[in-house]
């Protein structure tokens, strides 16, 4: 559960051992953090690396990648629930499948889910303009857009470090 890094190395991992392996991830792609924050992973953009274990993952014949697929319960004995957007983001014909209730149990179960950035709480903190670092970086690393011209930081963890080294390139250009 996780199409981040973790996630598609455990399924790299699995699929090469033989195992059969579902991967579902909520995003229309895999990646996760990889698809936004800059990073390289073995010499190469972290997008140009999720490409690539995506075509791997694709060309295992024992390994379903599942996106846009959300998994909402973990129970007893790694039985999981799952839900796939089929056709909702197109806005399915009528008549055609739109969601798909996937019941899964698994002999073994990878939670590689990531993290989730904590926004702070402030009065007015969801005006316009207003967004989480890491969205921010995104904006930038991942689609060239320059988030805004002033920006004031404050932040609850390491991201910190990469956040401050993200405004002082945009100050250099």
């Amino acid at each position: 559960v996780g199409g981040g890094p973790a996630g598609i190395s455990a399924a790299l991992a699995a699929g090469r051992a033989g195992a059969r392996v579902i991967l579902v991830d909520e995003q229309a792609e895999l990646g996760g953090a990889l698809l936004g924050n800059g990073e390289r992973i073995e010499s190469r953009s972290g997008v140009d690396w999720a490409l690539g274990a995506r075509a791997k993952l694709d060309g295992m014949a024992e390994v379903q990648v599942l996106t846009r697929t959300t998994a909402f319960g973990y129970y007893d004995h790694n039985y999981l629930l799952m839900v796939e957007r089929i056709n909702d983001h197109v806005g399915a014909p009528a008549g055609s499948l739109r969601q798909r209730l996937w019941k899964i149990r698994a002999r073994q179960v990878v939670l590689a889910t990531g993290a989730i950035e904590r926004q702070m709480v402030f009065a007015n903190n969801d005006r316009p303009g207003i967004m989480l670092a890491g969205a921010a970086q995104t904006y930038v690393n991942r689609y060239g857009a320059k988030p805004g011209n002033r920006a004031a930081l404050f932040v609850n963890n390491d991201g910190a470090v990469s956040y401050t080294h993200l405004r002082a390139h945009e100050t250099d250009s």
